[in-house]
């Protein structure tokens, strides 16, 4: 099984688009969830899994914005349970504040500012959580993406038939470290059929009772082998379901996951040429 990371037809950027846009929330929750929706020339497909309740630390949003553009962002706040999901209702409120910030690295530094001074004044710590978000252009077929010390991205080419890595280069640190943080963002063309794959760590640290973890690389050839073995046209809503099933069971069946796992899945629509 081949693996290589994304091409360089990937733009790192510094300079960001200041210029705001209107969004609006789609979808957005940290709790138990398995949703498809359609964007604009996107599919999209999330399902989420917290570990020992209803909710997590797992925060997952998608938005519809003006100019033809999707957003979406998944963050993941540090442990899981009660703590955790508050932390994940706090991001989600600064979502809406700088939903309008057009620009994705812009939009990292924001919610990082902000975060991080409301962690300091809190008498109980907002502790650290990780991030990655980016916009598509329905009209041109880019996917613009920054990271906040997030595990990155998968991205399926359909031509190709596997999967590559996005975003060397692009770790930064995660929202509440400290205040001041700038981030880089880089930008891939999807052709029609390509997929991207985000996905919260506990996808990656599954271990069984008695085994080795699963690791990033474990994850990826996972995520491949089932890509490869679901009948087309590929529905995203089954794939979700098949890689979920797949890390329970090497988990174990009967093993609770150890952390809330999260996967979000894109693909741009069939047909659909820029």
């Amino acid at each position: 099984m081949g693996f290589k990371k994304v091409e360089r037809d990937q733009l790192a950027c510094t300079t960001s688009d200041q210029r705001p846009f209107g969004c609006m929330e789609l979808w957005a929750g940290n709790e138990r969830a398995h949703r498809s929706l359609e964007l604009a020339g996107l599919e999209s497909d999330v399902i989420a899994v917290p570990s020992g309740g209803d909710q997590g630390g797992d925060l997952s949003a998608v938005f519809s914005c003006t100019d033809n553009i999707a957003r979406v962002v998944l963050a993941d706040c540090v442990g899981h349970g009660y703590t955790a999901s508050g932390v994940a209702r706090h991001v989600h409120h600064l979502l809406h504040k700088f939903q309008d910030i057009r620009d994705t690295a812009g939009l990292l530094g924001a919610l990082n500012d902000v975060f991080t001074l409301s962690n300091e004044k809190s008498d109980r710590p907002l502790r650290l959580t990780t991030v990655v978000t980016g916009t598509f252009d329905g009209t041109t077929g880019e996917f613009n993406f920054a990271y906040a010390a997030h595990p990155r991205m998968l991205l399926w080419r359909e031509r190709e038939g596997q999967y590559q890595e996005l975003g060397e280069g692009l770790e930064g640190f995660p929202l509440g470290y400290i205040t001041g943080e700038t981030y880089n963002q880089q930008s891939v063309r999807l052709n029609p059929g390509d997929m991207i794959l985000a996905f919260s760590d506990g996808a990656t640290e599954v271990r069984p009772p008695k085994g080795a973890q699963l690791t990033a690389k474990g994850f990826w050839e996972l995520a491949e082998k089932t890509v490869k073995e679901l009948p087309r046209p590929l529905v995203l809503a089954d794939f979700s379901e098949a890689l979920l099933r797949r890390l329970q069971e090497y988990r174990g069946r009967d093993t609770e996951l150890e952390d809330d796992v999260t996967l979000l899945t894109l693909r741009r629509k069939l047909g659909v040429l820029a």
